[in-house]
């Protein structure tokens, strides 16, 4: 939430998901996610900050600050952040198959290069909606 405040936050969305994909790198985050997830318990909607309601107060801001004069581009942008978060998740908890599909082993290339293709379709989805 911070980063978001910051002046150009937003013209910089690789940068942000850098941040996603770097918190993702953690492997005790990565295996309580993992956990809380397959395990189906009333806790799991907590982890993703549904009692805040985090993701939609996130896409509120950024809607808010690309334009203020369009209230319902929040739904688009929510869609949007949905798509990134999730695309993150899993080349997080995929890596391994999902680059070797590929003939290739994880590393920090391929994860920095995956945030950045991420940012650059969350970049061009949203000005597209502009």
């Amino acid at each position: 939430m911070t980063r978001l405040r910051e002046p150009g936050a937003l013209e910089r969305p690789n940068d942000l998901l850098e941040i996603l994909f770097r918190t993702l790198q953690d492997p005790v985050h990565l295996r309580l996610m993992r956990w809380l997830l397959a395990s189906e318990r009333p806790a799991a909607t907590h982890a993703f900050g549904m009692q805040d309601k985090g993701l939609a107060v996130i896409a509120g801001q950024v809607a808010q600050a690309l334009a203020p004069d369009r209230p319902e581009l929040v739904g688009e942008v929510e869609t949007t952040l949905l798509t990134a978060v999730a695309a993150a998740y899993g080349y997080a908890i995929a890596k391994e198959a999902l680059v070797g599909a590929l003939g290739r082993r994880p590393s920090r290339r391929a994860r920095r290069s995956g945030a950045q293709t991420v940012a650059d379709m969350v970049q061009m989805h949203i000005r597209s909606k502009l």
